[in-house]
């Protein structure tokens, strides 16, 4: 197994094209979000493993035993993901790769969970009507950030750092839209990754002001920009059972897309 110089990422668009509705795998082969590619051949890759900010990715073919066996010794024994990679989310394809699971893993073991995929082209939402009153909504920006009378949770730079590396690259490339109630940020979206003309986000509200549709509000304000600023496509995934996510999503204006199978293990356990 071998791990892909980035100006070599072109030789596995092909293997990874079917998982791009998980656009973090296209925005890692685009080099706007960062990630590692590891492969059973740099010339000619039959398989590979992709790390990105928002999971992990198998794709190509789930027979090669010696990559299977490479990747295990990696994974799980090595901890060459690095340690502070606790949980592995992973999503594959094609569906062959699940029989190879408990081989990847072990000794660990995988949980196996439904989940949607959602894409908003339209917003649906007036969400400046929906704004409860002694709320407003704010674009994040480098005000916002430096801005001492603001409260600003570390959830929202922890967010922008893990997703993009630095604070700078996320300004430079993504866009984020907070609520800010009594000089506190209390809802925030952001963009999770970009390719091309689509980006995924995602949304945090700060639990003593949930139930109150600040979620759907932000969200709505950061998908209205994103598509009045040349994107065409919106993103959103959640878990199957997450049903606040879900009724946020389709308050927007987000549809459903595909549902789809994950895998998470604990790497610790």
């Amino acid at each position: 197994m071998y791990e892909l110089d980035p100006k070599d990422y072109e030789s596995v668009q092909s293997l990874f094209e079917p998982l791009r509705y998980h656009l973090a795998s296209a925005a890692v082969l685009d080099g706007n979000n960062p990630g590692r590619v590891f492969v059973d051949d740099v010339e000619r890759p039959r398989s590979a493993f992709m790390l990105s900010p928002e999971g992990c990715y198998l794709a190509g073919d789930a027979d090669d035993r010696a990559f299977n066996h490479a990747l295990n010794r990696k994974i799980v024994h090595e901890r060459a993901l690095g340690e502070t990679v606790r949980v592995l989310f992973l999503v594959v394809h094609p569906q062959s790769w699940r029989n190879r699971l408990p081989a990847i893993l072990d000794p660990l073991s995988a949980v196996e969970v439904e989940r949607r995929h959602y894409v908003c082209e339209e917003v649906r939402c007036d969400w400046r009507a929906v704004l409860p009153d002694g709320y407003a909504v704010r674009r994040i920006d480098r005000s916002v950030l430096d801005d001492a009378r603001l409260t600003v949770p570390d959830h929202v730079t922890g967010w922008m750092r893990s997703n993009w590396g630095t604070i700078d690259r996320f300004m430079e490339r993504g866009f984020g839209f907070a609520t800010v109630h009594e000089d506190e940020l209390v809802s925030w979206s952001l963009t999770d990754c970009v390719s091309g003309e689509s980006c995924e986000i995602g949304i945090r509200t700060v639990p003593a002001h949930r139930r109150r549709g600040l979620a759907t509000a932000t969200a709505a304000a950061a998908v209205e920009h994103a598509l009045s600023h040349g994107f065409t496509m919106v993103g959103w995934h959640c878990p199957e059972e997450n049903l606040g996510s879900i009724g946020t999503a389709e308050k927007v204006g987000f549809r459903l897309e595909r549902a789809y199978n994950a895998y998470y293990t604990r790497l610790d356990q």
